[in-house]
């Protein structure tokens, strides 16, 4: 089983791709930004490919390196960011949306037609995407491809630079679960395909808030895993291996634009908010995001 993966250098992306590289069968291809410079627990046992989700240019390139390899089994995109100050993509693009978003959006188009039968596709998301769950992280507004490329063209733009970084981080997440529900749709083509969003849950402990500075960085790493409590609160084993049980085991097999949620230690299917379920907003979203990029819809 040849699986190509993006996030799989810390947190539960790590956690995943180790239990992956410990089944027997499985071949495991990653994108990183410095292929020489992995894991111990991933040196020599996988196939580290260049990759930086913030320039599309080489997304592309990655996706053609990993295409020539062979045909692919898995596609998951695992990988994200969160800021608290802005930044632009390589193509000038506001780079929460680009990295979690138009980056996992291409490489998934790209290698669709690529995928094995009875194949799969796995985005991750995030519970944050929900204004219902109250996550304490700023909800998402809405779903516009352009406002969310370009956030000074949007009026509801937060002032404060921390509040949109994070609102941008759930959105992106909202923007991966419309994405998996509009491809599970458009590929109807393709009804052997496996197509699924995952929410790891609140993992403190990992390394998202790295771009908070210091400080903020060892709360979320050593304070909050002590502190924090609930029924969505995982951590990076559980969700790891959760992660790679949609990949690989046949109980996940043939589900079409799903999303499955931790939920006290286990993966449960769950009903995303009420945009991720809006037919017309994922459409729009879809065709938005390749105009941006420069696809056809």
């Amino acid at each position: 089983m040849r699986i190509v993966m993006t996030g799989a250098t810390s947190g539960i992306g790590l956690a995943a791709a180790k239990t992956l590289i410990a089944m027997p069968d499985v071949s495991l291809i990653i994108g990183v930004r410095q292929p020489s410079a992995l894991p111990v627990a991933l040196a020599g046992r996988v196939k580290a490919l260049p990759l930086d989700l913030a320039d599309l240019a080489s997304v592309d390139h990655f996706a053609d390196e990993a295409i020539a390899l062979g045909p692919i089994d898995v596609l998951i995109g695992n990988a994200g960011i969160q800021l608290n100050a802005p930044q632009r993509s390589a193509q000038g693009f506001e780079l929460t949306f680009a990295t979690n978003h138009l980056a996992h959006y291409l490489l998934a188009r790209r290698v669709a037609d690529h995928i094995s039968p009875s194949g799969r596709i796995i985005l991750t998301s995030s519970g944050t995407h929900d204004p219902a769950e109250e996550t304490g992280i700023p909800a998402p507004r809405h779903a516009n491809a352009e406002r969310l490329a370009y956030p000074e063209r949007d009026p509801e733009l937060d002032k404060a630079a921390g509040v949109a970084g994070r609102r941008a981080y759930s959105t992106s997440k909202l923007c991966n679960l419309m994405t998996i529900r509009e491809l599970a749709h458009r590929r109807s083509d393709r009804p052997d395909l496996t197509i699924l969003a995952f929410d790891p849950g609140f993992v403190p402990g990992t390394g998202l808030a790295r771009s908070y500075g210091p400080l903020i960085n060892w709360l979320f790493r050593n304070v909050l895993p002590v502190v924090i409590r609930g029924s969505h609160v995982s951590t990076a084993p559980l969700s790891g291996r959760a992660l790679a049980a949609l990949a690989t085991d046949p109980v996940y097999a043939g589900g079409r634009g799903l999303y499955w949620s931790m939920e006290k230690g286990r993966a449960i299917e769950r009903k995303p908010s009420t945009l991720a379920r809006d037919d017309a907003a994922c459409a729009a979203l879809w065709n938005d995001s390749a105009a941006l990029i420069g696809l056809a819809a």
